[in-house]
């Protein structure tokens, strides 16, 4: 069996976690290790399952809300679906050792596109409007093979608790499923140096402007393609694209037709 409180130690101690945003300030830090691992095994946040088959540090993420709540991101295995996670959050009162809410996201992390290597949330805040918490959090994928990738699914979601009005309390999802960092690459063929490749970068930056309350999001993205026929001639091309994401008061409305894609993976 594995040792929880060692393997979570561990993870806590060494999160390290690059942002895709730009200009936003200050950044949540990490949770303190001693009491996210008691409040992790209190409240059962990874199954034994998970326990028992999963490389720990990356099935779970914690991040600092303010001097009293941490939220806690787990994924863990779905005992009757082969590949699949199940994602969960859950905000935690750490002074009074309670749980104050459990999200359960609808949708599952599958490894139809790789392997699932981790889950984390992104430091740097998606709002600064006060007392508005807006969370990203992503899932990583990979594959190292004759098609290599790497591949960063994304979500944010928002935090909405206030002790006075508990009726009220609940976490939104608010950004749905946006790939945002994709590296692919093809090894070489026909006796060619060079790969068949794809780069995806995405950066994200928040605006002054506001729709339903919640700040616009500026998205930026980048495409660095290579292509490499039989006769090992190689073509590139660069691509930039952008567009405003704008809060309806359900979610950030995103044109999934002006998104940049790689063609060697799938968009689920």
């Amino acid at each position: 069996m594995v040792n929880l409180k060692q393997v979570l130690y561990l993870f806590l101690a060494s999160i390290i976690f690059s942002s895709p945003t730009l200009h936003a300030k200050p950044i949540y830090i990490s949770c303190d290790m001693q009491q996210s691992l008691k409040l992790i095994q209190k409240f059962h946040l990874l199954s034994d399952l998970t326990i028992k088959h999963e490389e720990i540090e990356n099935r779970a993420d914690c991040i600092q809300l303010n001097d009293s709540h941490i939220l806690i991101a787990t994924a863990n295995i779905i005992e009757t679906k082969q590949d699949v996670y199940q994602m969960n959050l859950d905000l935690i009162d750490m002074n009074k050792q309670r749980l104050l809410m459990h999200y359960q996201h609808p949708q599952f992390i599958s490894e139809a596109n790789g392997k699932f290597s981790s889950i984390k949330f992104d430091r740097t805040p998606y709002s600064n409007i006060n007392n508005e918490k807006i969370i990203g959090l992503k899932t990583h994928l990979y594959n190292i093979g004759e098609h290599s990738y790497d591949l960063d699914k994304f979500n944010l979601f928002r935090i909405i608790y206030n002790q006075s009005s508990v009726k009220n309390n609940k976490i939104q999802w608010v950004l749905k499923n946006l790939n945002t960092q994709i590296q692919s690459s093809w090894r070489p063929t026909h006796g060619c140096d060079e790969s068949t490749s794809d780069e995806i970068k995405s950066i994200f930056i928040l605006q002054n402007t506001q729709n339903h309350q919640l700040q616009n999001i500026l998205l930026k993205q980048t495409k660095k393609s290579v292509d490499t026929d039989e006769k090992c001639k190689t073509k590139r091309v660069n691509q930039t694209q952008q567009q405003l994401l704008k809060f309806n008061g359900e979610s950030y409305q995103i044109d999934r037709t002006q998104l940049l894609y790689s063609d060697d993976l799938k968009d689920e």
